[in-house]
Protein backbone atom coordinates (compact mmCIF):
# COMPACT_ATOMS: atom_id res chain seq x y z
CA UNK A 1 0.00 0.00 0.00
CA UNK A 2 1.73 3.22 -1.04
CA UNK A 3 0.65 6.54 0.92
CA UNK A 4 -0.31 9.45 -0.33
CA UNK A 5 1.49 12.79 0.49
CA UNK A 6 -0.83 13.89 3.43
CA UNK A 7 -0.49 10.79 5.04
CA UNK A 8 3.48 10.90 4.85
CA UNK A 9 3.08 14.81 5.75
CA UNK A 10 1.32 13.29 9.33
CA UNK A 11 3.51 9.94 9.87
CA UNK A 12 6.67 12.93 9.75
CA UNK A 13 4.87 15.55 11.75
CA UNK A 14 4.43 12.60 14.55
CA UNK A 15 8.06 11.97 14.79
CA UNK A 16 7.56 8.44 12.80
CA UNK A 17 10.96 8.88 10.75
CA UNK A 18 12.92 10.54 13.88
CA UNK A 19 12.29 13.49 16.50
CA UNK A 20 13.92 16.62 15.21
CA UNK A 21 14.24 20.39 16.49
CA UNK A 22 11.13 20.68 15.59
CA UNK A 23 9.50 18.20 17.68
CA UNK A 24 11.88 18.79 20.25
CA UNK A 25 10.47 22.82 20.68
CA UNK A 26 6.90 21.45 20.37
CA UNK A 27 7.44 19.20 23.37
CA UNK A 28 9.14 21.64 25.80
CA UNK A 29 6.77 24.07 24.71
CA UNK A 30 4.08 22.08 26.44
CA UNK A 31 6.45 20.93 29.17
CA UNK A 32 7.11 24.57 30.25
CA UNK A 33 3.27 25.30 30.67
CA UNK A 34 3.08 22.91 33.55
CA UNK A 35 3.03 24.70 36.97
CA UNK A 36 5.45 22.26 38.83
CA UNK A 37 9.54 22.63 38.10
CA UNK A 38 9.78 18.07 37.98
CA UNK A 39 8.42 16.05 35.33
CA UNK A 40 7.04 12.30 35.59
CA UNK A 41 6.50 9.90 32.86
CA UNK A 42 3.54 10.76 32.58
CA UNK A 43 3.55 14.44 31.96
CA UNK A 44 6.17 13.99 29.36
CA UNK A 45 3.65 11.51 27.69
CA UNK A 46 0.69 13.78 28.30
CA UNK A 47 2.70 16.75 26.75
CA UNK A 48 4.21 14.81 23.67
CA UNK A 49 0.28 14.02 22.86
CA UNK A 50 -0.62 17.57 22.93
CA UNK A 51 2.14 18.65 21.05
CA UNK A 52 1.07 15.44 18.38
CA UNK A 53 4.56 14.07 18.86
CA UNK A 54 4.99 10.07 19.82
CA UNK A 55 6.33 10.18 23.05
CA UNK A 56 8.13 6.22 21.88
CA UNK A 57 9.81 7.75 19.38
CA UNK A 58 12.41 9.83 21.63
CA UNK A 59 15.93 7.97 22.06
CA UNK A 60 17.93 8.98 24.08
CA UNK A 61 19.66 11.70 21.87
CA UNK A 62 16.09 13.10 21.76
CA UNK A 63 15.76 13.27 25.54
CA UNK A 64 18.85 14.75 26.13
CA UNK A 65 18.24 17.44 23.09
CA UNK A 66 15.06 18.22 25.05
CA UNK A 67 16.42 18.61 28.46
CA UNK A 68 19.19 20.72 27.21
CA UNK A 69 16.88 22.65 25.48
CA UNK A 70 14.49 23.23 28.81
CA UNK A 71 17.43 24.06 30.77
CA UNK A 72 17.77 27.58 28.98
Amino acid sequence: MAFEAWQLGLIDAAGYNGIRGEHIEAVARELEKLPQYEINTADFRSACYRAGVDPDNFDQYALASLQERLNR
